[in-house]
């Protein structure tokens, strides 16, 4: 608890003012990038009843292409930040911990949690949980392809850069909450609810990304174990939407399971597993 919301590191003193302009570059960047998402979502909001918008062939290869550009952008902005902090970054971010197996299991044990307590929002009627399509596709294909390449739109620019960026400056706790609110506000179409939900596990993303450092694994969870449902546009089987929804509920109510059995049994290992070669200590210093 103390390294989520504690110092990275004694000697790294950020000046301040330099952080609040990176917070507020982030959340530009985040304001530009996922501007139409946004307006969207707080449209689909205010008026929840609203006719489900119907896309075009063109309209969906346009949202691919909006897609590809995001990728491009947070490929860039990840790869610069990570070269500008090199002298300072390895030393405040924790060593690699676990598996690509174990940072896919936290992440979907977190979703599947988050999905719980939306629901239970919901059915009380707290916050207005409606998770459906949000639009009417006129090519079945090509949004099979948008929903399962998600991850690629979202987890370079919501949950590694924020890291790569802020770390060190504010404890990894602020950045979850910032990264998740930022998620958040781009599931609101899903009603109160949905940012409630997507906040939640946009925050688990920046602490598995922090503690496991393998974005990888969170684009494909994001593109495939979140979104095996839409396979139901391309397969032929009255029954698919069925059994992909059961196998959704499994990979992520199984994830979350594996996770919370071994800690109730006290299982947690006294040192952290890792795979990378220790790092030499170095003295303190001043900046």
């Amino acid at each position: 608890m103390s390294r989520m919301w504690g110092r990275a590191a004694d000697w790294y003193r950020p000046n301040p003012a330099v952080t609040c302009a990176l917070v507020v570059v982030l959340v530009s960047l985040w304001t530009a990038v996922y501007s139409v998402s946004i307006l969207g979502a707080l449209w689909r909001l205010r008026d929840p009843n609203a006719p489900m918008p119907i896309l075009s062939v063109r309209d969906q290869a346009a949202d691919l292409a909006v897609l590809v550009v995001q990728l491009a952008l947070g490929t860039i902005a990840i790869t610069a930040v990570a070269y500008l902090r090199r002298s300072d970054i390895g030393e405040l971010l924790p060593r690699r911990q676990g598996t690509a197996v174990d940072a896919a299991v936290a992440w979907c044990a977190a979703i599947a949690a988050a999905s719980a307590l939306a629901l239970v929002l919901d059915r009380l009627s707290v916050a207005r949980f409606d998770f459906s399509v949000p639009a009417v596709v006129e090519s079945p294909a090509l949004a099979v392809l948008t929903a399962l390449s998600a991850g690629l739109r979202e987890e370079p620019l919501l949950a590694a850069l924020p890291v790569l960026l802020l770390v060190g400056r504010i404890p990894i706790g602020w950045v979850m909450i910032l990264a998740g609110c930022m998620r958040g506000l781009l599931y609101l179409f899903f009603g109160g609810g949905g940012f409630v939900w997507a906040a939640l596990w946009g925050a688990a993303a920046v602490w598995v990304y922090f503690k496991y450092r393998r974005l990888w694994v969170l684009v494909v969870v994001h593109g495939i174990a979140m979104n095996i449902q839409v396979l139901d546009r391309v397969i032929p089987l009255d029954s698919a939407a069925t059994l992909l929804q059961w196998a959704n509920i499994l990979i992520m109510f199984g994830a979350l399971t594996m996770w919370l059995v071994p800690r109730a049994l006290g299982g947690i290992p006294s040192t952290p597993v890792s795979d990378e070669v220790p790092r030499p200590t170095t003295p303190p210093v001043e900046r």
